[in-house]
């Protein structure tokens, strides 16, 4: 999870889970959520937080295209065969590492609250 500032966009290849209660919310907060274990055992990237105040916290696995915004990147491009590279690599470290459900590309804003 990122500090507050500016809105920005998250741009990732991966599993999304929803994080439902705040025992969940501390468990990632300290690195204990076994999920964060596994990737990291898996050499795959995370990220977590939640698009604004009240709503669901979210956590994802998989590989970070981007974090663009004022805060952050301004662009950043991939050709067809780059994603399909990135998309191959998560696709078996997340099935050799148990993790289960349809990998996707996620665009995700993260709004200052």
């Amino acid at each position: 999870m990122r500090g507050m500032g500016a809105d920005s966009v998250i741009a990732f290849y991966g599993l999304r889970y929803q994080v439902g209660d705040a025992d969940a919310v501390d468990a990632l907060e300290t690195s204990q959520d076994g999920r964060l274990r596994t990737a990291k055992l898996a050499k795959l990237q995370t990220w977590w937080g939640r698009t604004t105040d009240g709503e669901p916290y979210h956590l994802l696995v998989g590989r970070k295209l981007g974090v663009f915004g004022v805060q952050g990147e301004g662009s950043r491009d991939y050709s067809a065969d780059e994603l399909a590279a990135i998309a191959r690599t998560v696709d078996e470290a997340l099935v050799t590492h148990g993790f289960v459900g349809e990998p996707r590309f996620w665009f995700i804003l993260e709004a200052q609250y």
